[in-house]
């Protein structure tokens, strides 16, 4: 039986939230509203990366505005302050053309950013709840809704510090490129050596789990696009390829194209993944260094690995 992957799969139903009316009677106009999104299934306690949007009830999403987002464990209906920090905006662009199980094919350009907290402290497992204070770029302060998320006592896929699968991935030296990845390019370099090999190597790399085409976030190729952007920037600056980028497609490819169904792929429950897609960043000592969970940046991920070259 097909299994879809919990985690984004939700991310519809969230966007379509519907906000109650305030009915002030007032001339004055209603401020606008917007919920706080989590975009992300796995949280862990201690120190983590906290990804979020602002949608309005249309889908709409507010852009580059400044954010505070403040944090609340929850106990029953007790809500108790554990921290909060400013939120950063980083902006992403999706090139690669999303193909729906039942084969249409979109150009999906949802996501041109996300609001990032690089580093919160979750101090226990549990509920959370997510509070936010923003001012758009216009200058005007929309009303926004909390938002609750859970934090794990530890994680499902590989966690920070964490030693990864040896996974023996197909290359480009196994199989044609159209085998391996479902981007709408003739080839890439994301490609050229499977997990396994680059922990043999002993130098730091990246991994990454995404569909471009078959993807049920819509997140896949904002992401795949932004490795590849970040593949290209690295060599450019240092004259040579120091850090390979491994591209690892989650579904199995043939049941997809061959029956519109997204089946996970051996790979995810040898990973332990609850959801894509995943980027993980690996060091020269074959443990996870950075792990982020659905959309990331170029930047983010170089910077993760200026850390370790």
């Amino acid at each position: 039986m097909p299994i879809k992957l919990p985690g984004f799969a939700t991310l519809a139903l969230l966007i379509t939230v519907v906000f109650a009316a305030c009915g002030s009677g007032s001339d004055l106009p209603e401020p606008e509203r917007y919920s706080g999104l989590v975009v992300g299934s796995e949280f862990v306690t201690g120190p983590g990366r906290f990804p979020f949007g602002l949608v309005d009830m249309n889908g709409r999403f507010l852009e580059d505005a400044a954010v505070i987002v403040r944090f609340f464990s929850l106990d029953g209906s007790e809500e108790t302050f554990v921290g909060e920090a400013p939120a950063v905006w980083r902006t992403i662009e999706d090139t690669t053309p999303h193909k729906h199980p039942d084969g249409e094919v979109h150009l999906h350009l949802d996501f041109r950013g996300i609001y990032v907290i690089d580093e919160i402290d979750l101090p226990a497992a549990g509920i959370f709840i997510a509070e936010f204070d923003a001012v758009a770029a216009d200058g005007k302060t929309p009303v926004i809704e909390k938002a609750a998320f859970q934090v794990l006592s530890e994680p499902s896929a590989p966690g920070i510090g964490q030693p990864i699968p040896a996974t023996a991935n197909p290359t480009i030296h196994d199989a044609p490129f159209v085998e391996l990845s479902t981007r709408r390019v003739e080839s890439d370099e994301m490609h050229n050596v499977s997990v396994a090999q680059a922990l043999e190597a002993g130098a730091p790399f990246v991994v990454f789990f995404a569909s471009p085409q078959f993807c049920v976030s819509a997140m896949c190729g904002p992401v795949t696009d932004a490795m590849e952007q970040a593949q290209d920037k690295l060599i450019l600056d240092r004259g040579e390829r120091v850090v390979e980028f491994i591209h690892i497609e989650p579904w199995d490819l043939e049941v997809a194209r061959g029956r519109g169904e997204l089946v996970p792929a051996p790979v995810v429950r040898e990973w332990r993944l609850l959801g894509e897609p995943w980027t993980f960043v690996i060091g020269a000592d074959g443990h996870v260094s950075n792990r982020f969970e659905g959309l990331v940046t170029a930047d983010e991920v170089l910077a993760a690995l200026e850390r370790l070259l």
